[in-house]
């Protein structure tokens, strides 16, 4: 859009009035109507044209000094800019699933910020936390305790967005599984002496959330239980459906939405609630759910300047959200307006700002555990 110098606008349009009226007032002497008109009209034409010639030359001027001004600002802003933003997940699920349901994010991360995305998929949590802590990773998607445990240990980051699925509060639950035919098992308290599969050291829902549940119930998820680590989600729930643990957590959309959709599960009883999906062919059952747990958020190195923030900040919050993913065909039209249109991790549809004090209950829950993970 153009925009005109509002005094040569004004001039301008001066001298069209100036023309107009002097035509006006050559009129009022004149015997010759026809005559009169005739340098009214010559007088008006003659203004018009003055007028959009000044209007164009503005423009044209106003143009050019905006775009100067433009990317001078924008040198600015860019000053400190990585060339590469360096961008990683903590693990959930099998890597190319993972890759894959990121790829949106990073090529509308690439698209609006002009730089390339140099995306890494990690094996552990630890992995992505120690890259923080080290400076190797500018930028990554944390579970709320890895991130916890993250900025405990040194790491100089800044939350910046957490996902949200639709007008739901922003949080989700670890749940207590088992097959869904062990009648042997039906609560948490269950669990004790048994074969547990958790999903790593660092999870909020696949450790941190299920160590207080046990706790709460007199079992110390050090020696209380024969515990394992599955290193994501969808491996632990499928341990469990498959008999290799003989319960064990996850989160909640990966046991009663994810595994279903992929096709890895038929079905799931809930016995806590009331989320029981083809009960008759279902291969686990839900036994415990915990309290909610703030959803996970994006964190970046507080050492970038303000501007690369900012910027990274409005993307994730005004450009990577359902609306979106359907403008630029990563969802159909039909899981759009089912409210499916997942764009990350726990079904979210848009990202809101968030601040580190959300997971002042995290930090919390970590010090009521007492659990030596909490320090890295």
């Amino acid at each position: 859009m153009r925009t005109s110098s509002p005094s040569r606008l004004l001039l301008a349009l001066l001298a069209a009035l100036s023309l107009i009226a002097a035509a006006c007032g050559d009129s009022a002497d004149a015997t010759d109507e026809a005559t009169t008109e005739a340098a009214t009209d010559d007088a008006v034409s003659d203004a018009a044209d003055a007028a959009d010639e000044a209007v164009a030359e503005t423009e044209e001027a106003a143009d050019e000094a905006a775009e100067a001004v433009e990317g001078a600002a924008a040198s600015d802003d860019r000053e400190g800019w990585p060339e590469t933003l360096r961008f990683a997940v903590v693990p959930s699920q099998e890597e190319q699933q993972q890759i894959d349901q990121y790829q949106p994010v990073l090529d509308i991360l690439e698209e609006e910020l002009g730089i390339p995305i140099e995306f890494s998929f990690a094996t552990d949590y630890a992995g992505v936390i120690e890259a923080m802590i080290a400076g190797n990773l500018d930028m990554a998607q944390f579970g709320p305790f890895s991130y916890v445990i993250a900025t405990g240990n040194g790491a100089d980051i800044v939350p910046i967005a957490i996902g949200q699925e639709g007008d739901s509060p922003a949080s989700y639950r670890s749940y207590g599984i088992t097959q869904a035919g062990n009648d042997e098992i039906n609560s948490i308290a269950d669990f004790a002496d048994r074969n547990i599969c958790f999903v790593d050291p660092g999870s909020t829902s696949g450790f941190l959330f299920p160590s207080a549940g046990l706790l709460g119930e007199g079992i110390d998820p050090e020696t209380g239980v024969a515990g394992t680590f599955a290193g994501g989600h969808d491996a632990s729930a499928l341990s469990v459906a498959n008999g290799t643990c003989e319960a064990g957590f996850a989160y909640d959309a990966m046991v009663t939405a994810r595994l279903i959709a992929q096709g890895d599960l038929t079905g799931v009883v809930d016995t806590v609630e009331d989320e029981t999906i083809s009960e008759d062919s279902a291969e686990l059952k839900i036994v415990w759910k915990s309290p909610p747990i703030p959803n996970s958020p994006v964190a970046i190195q507080a050492s970038f300047p303000q501007s690369f923030i900012d910027a990274v900040t409005d993307v994730y919050v005004n450009e990577i959200n359902a609306d979106r993913f359907l403008a630029d065909g990563y969802c159909t039209q039909e899981d759009y307006d089912a409210g499916e249109c997942s764009i990350a991790e726990e079904g979210a549809t848009q990202y809101l700002p968030v601040t580190n004090e959300l997971y002042d209950g995290i930090r919390f829950v970590c010090e009521q555990t007492g659990s030596a993970r909490c320090d890295g």
